[in-house]
């Protein structure tokens, strides 16, 4: 029989949050996305034509791998400049790539 919310998973306040912020950002971007379509594509930093929801999925690609570095070198140990370093870099990437 099937658990929700399953109990493999650890569910904490920031776990929460997090996939909440997640949920809600996606959501947001769909609604968006229906209301003025993205087709119109730009050109940044990289050599290559990116909409909207390529912006934001590189974003979260690169804030996860510098989660996952963070942690790896730092442990965890202060938590919020990475938490910084993550908004800075998913407004970095819409903005510039």
């Amino acid at each position: 029989m099937i658990s929700l919310p399953p109990d493999w998973l650890n569910w904490t306040i920031p776990t929460l949050l997090f996939l909440g912020s997640i949920i809600t950002l996606l959501t947001g971007m769909t609604i968006w996305d229906a209301k003025d379509p993205g087709w119109s594509t730009t050109e940044g930093i990289l050599p290559i034509a990116t909409t909207r929801g390529d912006r934001l999925f590189m974003g979260l690609l690169i804030t996860g791998c510098i989660f996952c570095l963070w942690l790896y070198f730092f442990g965890q140990t202060a938590v919020w400049g990475v938490l910084v370093l993550g908004i800075l870099s998913i407004i970095g990437t819409i903005n510039f790539f």
